[in-house]
């Protein structure tokens, strides 16, 4: 479990069997280290407890931080926008998403899946 990421970018995890702590680098998620989130349930995978590689839920949920405004005056309005996500990634979403919604991104293809459900 994903409990947080100190200062010089190292991620500390918990095993939430024994509790016990792992410090692992954050290049050992590669770009899936900006998914995580507090008490993210992530597999790291071991051997002879060295931490070989590390990975996220194929699905998360995250907070729309910003919205660009589509373009005005087009003829036929855009089927979608592009979103800021609290995470700093930016995706595109159906125009209906707002900022502060919550909505589900497909981890490895960094893309919108559907409005989270409440």
């Amino acid at each position: 479990m994903y409990m947080c990421t100190d200062r010089n970018g190292t991620i500390v995890l918990m095993d939430v069997k024994t509790f016990d702590q792992l410090e692992v680098s954050q290049e050992l998620f590669g770009k899936d280290a900006k998914y995580l989130q507090g008490e993210m349930r992530v597999i790291v995978r071991l051997y002879d407890d060295i931490p070989l590689s590390a990975s996220v839920p194929k699905r998360v949920t995250c907070i729309v931080k910003e919205s660009q405004d589509p373009m005005k005056g087009v003829p036929a309005p855009p089927k979608d926008k592009k979103v800021v996500l609290e995470n700093g990634l930016t995706v595109e979403v159906p125009m209906f998403i707002v900022v502060g919604d919550a909505v589900v991104i497909n981890t490895e293809t960094d893309s919108y899946v559907e409005r989270a459900k409440a």
